[in-house]
């Protein structure tokens, strides 16, 4: 058994995070062993106990695309964890090889695009290049500002690093759909 775990959730949550529409979301992560974790997000609350080894897991019933800003809220004993800036709307994972690790700033005209790029409600996550012989429960994050691991927008300052492809692919679905898009890379 753990002494002591503080309240956590995997890396791929995250500040300014996009969650799935219109389908159940289950959230997950780490807590004392046997202690109460409360999750708070658009309305809902929901809790559950931490097992044993202080794992713990809830899901949040189906919500509505929502491109405005709310705040995830955990609570567990004392502390408390918040996640701020959460909107709700569609995830894609973008997986491949080097075309799709091929970033922004590397496509023609890059500087054009990236200087005029402005959708905030594109969101999009670069997971850091780890490989292991075993399935991980999270990856490594250097800090909160590192271009890698952590949630950005497609905004000028922050869409360097995004994936090209699935940067125009976003932009696309943006339009056709209307809703906020999540792209985990």
């Amino acid at each position: 058994a753990i002494a002591h775990a503080e309240l956590r959730m995997p890396n791929v949550f995250g500040n300014k995070m996009v969650l799935q529409r219109d389908k159940p979301v289950k959230l997950w992560g780490w807590a004392d062993a046997d202690q109460k974790v409360e999750a708070r997000l658009g309305g809902q609350t929901l809790q559950a106990t931490a097992d044993g080894k202080g794992q713990w897991a809830v899901q949040l019933k189906p919500m509505s695309a929502n491109a405005k800003g709310q705040a995830l809220v955990l609570k567990a004993g004392k502390e408390t964890l918040t996640y701020e800036d959460v909107l709700i709307g569609e995830v894609w994972v973008c997986g491949g090889q080097s075309n799709m690790e091929w970033t922004l700033r590397s496509t023609r005209d890059a500087d054009i695009e990236m200087l005029s790029v402005d959708h905030p409600e594109i969101r999009f996550i670069r997971l850091p290049k780890v490989a292991r012989y075993k399935p991980q429960d999270d990856f490594p994050v250097e800090g909160p500002t590192k271009s890698e691991g952590n949630w950005r927008k497609c905004v000028p300052e922050q869409v360097d690093n995004c994936t090209a492809v699935g940067y125009y692919f976003a932009r696309r679905l943006r339009r056709a759909l209307d809703t906020p898009v999540g792209l985990i890379d």
